[in-house]
């Protein structure tokens, strides 16, 4: 059978090839999305993006880290650590800056 355009509707137009409805019109939303990320190319970027974060969230406390005052300075933190300690030393400060 010949290619043919025919009304489905309103405002809708449908392929057909070969007696068949193209399958991309017939998938859900949904369903097209999850086959698009099923897709090697889709996870290898969202891999990629998810190091980039990853990279970046550690660098942002590892700059944290350095401004933080500990006894020895190269002590290892873990991230928690890191953040109570950011929480008092800037309770320190503020202190510090409205005492009279």
């Amino acid at each position: 059978m010949a290619d043919k355009e025919f009304p489905c509707g309103p405002h809708q137009v449908y392929q057909v090839t070969s007696n068949r409805v193209d399958e991309t019109e017939k998938l859900s939303r949904e369903e097209r999305r999850r086959r698009r990320r099923s897709s090697p190319r889709y996870r290898m970027a969202h891999a990629t993006r998810e190091r980039l974060r990853v990279e970046a969230f550690n660098s942002a406390f590892n700059q944290l880290r350095e401004l933080l005052p500990t006894l020895p300075p190269d002590k290892k933190l873990s991230k928690i650590e890191i953040l109570r300690l950011a929480i008092c030393y800037i309770s320190y400060l503020d202190n510090v800056l409205n005492s009279p």
